[in-house]
């Protein structure tokens, strides 16, 4: 190896070790930004009871099954848009915590209410679109 290389190598580890980490930093954050869920629905529990039938889904952020359930209420959402409320509450938040305790709720857990605020049933993480459909039509 000639000397000019050897001397280039031993001054720009230092600089280019700090920004391949950087670079390794910023890709492993950018894959778990994607990663993280993505809810549309609002997690205002005051909507619940007020004019409208609302379904609740409880979120518990360090458990994945609940995105299921998200991605099963996005499916059913355009059919019943204009006649409930769809609520996504997670544990992290007072009102969510308050939610699960006062109804035993898990992850992926639903409340369904009517228009009210009274509850008219609750369902573990639902498998299929068609259970938690059948589900919603309870409070129709």
């Amino acid at each position: 190896m000639s000397d000019s290389s050897q001397e280039l190598r031993t001054t720009m580890p230092g600089w280019l070790k700090w920004l391949v980490i950087v670079m390794c930093i910023a890709v492993v954050a950018a894959i778990l930004w994607q990663l993280l869920p993505k809810s549309a629905f609002p997690s205002d529990l005051g909507r619940v009871g007020q004019g409208q039938p609302a379904l609740v889904m409880l979120r518990e952020v360090h458990i994945v099954g609940g995105e299921q359930v998200i991605d099963l209420m996005r499916e059913i959402y355009p059919e019943y848009e204009d006649e409930f409320e769809f609520l996504v509450t997670q544990t992290g938040n007072p009102d969510g915590q308050s939610l699960a305790n006062e109804y035993n709720l898990r992850d992926g857990s639903l409340v369904l209410f009517d228009a009210e605020g009274n509850m008219i049933d609750i369902m573990a993480r639902p498998g299929t679109s068609s259970e938690l459909r059948n589900f919603v039509e309870r409070a129709r």
